[in-house]
């Protein structure tokens, strides 16, 4: 164990001897610690933290601190969940969540780059990449893999679908589908096949969910939802992947609807 003699850690902070915590760091009470946990110096770690094993945050992050969010109302015993092997660059702020009890949460094997923001009440999943400046309001769903490109900006009460890749300086204020790629201002480039080939889908997968993709985008309405159903009522699909695919439309979600093909966003 190695902790700076100025950093600044409560002596109710559990400590383990795997820890190593830089030069002018801040521990609060109610920070939980697991093992080969690297801080670097200036970081603000705030109550209602938690740290799993291996994760490593650089120099100048704070982490946990309030939501951006008038009149509170005296929410304190929230906080921020960060899995397994995640790193965190320099200058990241993430915020604890709004509501009682609850985590702001990000999942294993993330990387988040220097000076990006996750809002409140986010819940990024496992393998995620954050880029440089990258922006997620409050209660933004990122599912697995997904990539966001530098300075994108998502708006609160989005998901991301599994393995989407968001271009750079995009600004998502709708749903993306998993598998795809999003850029500009909610508009649909194709899918992702590079990223899926590399995450290792089969022919056969990607076959079908291009075949799923064509259904629901290659008709010149906006109807996706419908589309979706449709495809899935027939039996579309011939792998969970596409099943996944459609799925991702006909859940229960909020009405902020669905990026669209670039000539059909257009026409909005």
């Amino acid at each position: 164990m190695f902790i700076h003699p100025t950093a600044i850690v409560d002596a109710r902070v559990c400590l383990n001897d795997s820890l190593t915590i830089g030069p002018f760091c801040q521990v609060e009470a109610g920070v939980v610690l697991g093992q080969n946990v690297v801080v670097d110096g200036h970081v603000i770690l705030k109550k209602g933290t938690r740290l799993e094993d291996g994760v490593h945050v650089h120099n100048f992050a704070c982490i946990g601190g309030d939501p951006q969010i008038k009149n509170l109302n005296g929410v304190f015993n929230s906080g921020v969940r960060i899995d397994t092997r995640t790193i965190i660059r320099e200058g990241v702020t993430i915020h604890r969540a709004s509501e009682a009890d609850g985590m702001t949460t990000i999942g294993s094997d993330c990387l988040l780059m220097a000076y990006s923001h996750v809002g409140h009440d986010c819940r990024v999943g496992n393998g995620c990449t954050l880029a440089n400046n990258v922006l997620l309001a409050g209660c933004v769903q990122v599912e697995d893999f997904v990539f966001l490109s530098g300075g994108s900006m998502v708006h609160q009460f989005v998901t991301l679908g599994e393995s989407a890749l968001v271009s750079g300086n995009a600004v998502i204020t709708m749903h993306v589908p998993p598998f795809v790629t999003a850029l500009e201002r909610n508009q649909l480039k194709n899918l992702n096949v590079i990223g899926l080939r590399r995450r290792g889908f089969s022919t056969e997968e990607v076959t079908d969910v291009k075949a799923c993709y064509r259904y629901v985008f290659g008709h010149d309405n906006l109807a996706f939802q419908r589309k979706a159903q449709e495809a899935l009522r027939i039996a579309l699909p011939k792998t969970s992947k596409g099943r996944q695919f459609l799925e991702f439309f006909v859940k229960d979600k909020s009405d902020r609807g669905f990026v669209s093909p670039l000539s059909q966003s257009r026409a909005r």
